[in-house]
């Protein structure tokens, strides 16, 4: 009887040869990745932090996401991408707001598809910049949570990061609030085509409208923040009388979650309509009564 040898069976030979064949097709493909620069080492799980990336536009416009440069054909792939929009409003004290791409009309979904030649420079995002600060708190905001295992684990925001938010997005709805209502003592103020009364009456009216507004935005600041509607209308209820008289004027402007940011936004267009819906009536003269025309005799 022939003793069995493992090291002379023909499968185990045969399986040998085929694994140290794959190691060496292997080896050569993951130094070719590594010497290219296509994989950044501190973008491996647990060796450094999120890598994102600023993107900027010949045109001045900037995004910023993960970016997927795999070097083939003419276009880079921005993912979970963000942008600055002008908001229009000095009520966060900045003139523009940070915006999470994909709520378009078109809703995309599939990464941004950026020509290579309408790039200016790409740039590394500071971890401790505004813009990693306010995605980091949109995504505690939204529930996200990094994956277990990736080569580009997301960051969320360091502790205390969304009471900073909250306070910012308490005192640009404040700011708004004060300067409308600053608006229309100006205007009363002024020789107006009404009577005193009737302006008076007009901008009390427009005071309280102001003020359910905030009352209001407040109420979904606390939604924004997972309260449950009951908890979101107590603390609207105990922070406005904290606002009042407020105006932050001083405050350094904070780039906003964009969440908070749509929110404070929202309701600065509505502080505006009702402050110009006021000013209308307080500038506009009022239309006289026909008088009655006497009937003829028969």
């Amino acid at each position: 009887m022939n003793r069995y040898e493992p090291e002379r069976d023909p499968v185990r030979i045969a399986g040998r040869r085929i694994r140290w064949g794959l190691a060496w097709v292997a080896i050569p493909a993951v130094l070719g990745v590594l010497v290219s620069g296509q994989l950044d080492v501190h973008s491996l799980p647990f060796v450094g932090g999120e890598r994102m990336s600023a993107v900027l536009f010949l045109d001045g416009q900037a995004y910023f996401g993960h970016l997927d440069d795999s070097g083939e054909g003419g276009t880079l792939v921005l993912r979970d991408t963000y942008y600055f929009q002008n908001t229009g409003s000095a009520a966060t004290n900045l003139s523009v707001g940070l915006v999470r791409r994909g709520t378009e009309a078109h809703a995309p979904a599939d990464g941004m598809h950026i020509n290579r030649d309408q790039v200016l420079a790409v740039e590394r995002v500071g971890a401790d910049s505004p813009v990693a600060q306010a995605i980091d708190v949109e995504r505690e905001i939204t529930g996200g949570t990094a994956p277990a295992l990736s080569l580009n684990r997301p960051q969320l925001a360091v502790a205390g990061a969304l009471s900073v938010q909250r306070t910012a997005a308490e005192h640009a709805i404040a700011r708004g609030y004060a300067a409308s209502v600053d608006q229309l003592r100006k205007l009363n103020d002024l020789v107006l085509p009404v009577s005193k009364a009737q302006a008076q009456t007009i901008s009390n009216q427009a005071i309280v409208d102001l003020h359910a507004v905030r009352i209001s935005a407040l109420n979904g600041l606390g939604r924004a923040l997972g309260m449950d509607a009951p908890s979101a209308d107590v603390y609207a209820r105990t922070m406005d009388p904290q606002l009042e008289g407020q105006s932050f004027a001083n405050d350094p402007g904070v780039l906003l979650a964009p969440q908070l940011n749509a929110l404070v936004t929202h309701a600065s267009t509505l502080y505006t309509q009702v402050a110009d819906a006021a000013a209308k009536q307080l500038t506009q003269a009022p239309t006289p009564s026909p008088s009655p025309t006497a009937s003829p005799r028969p």
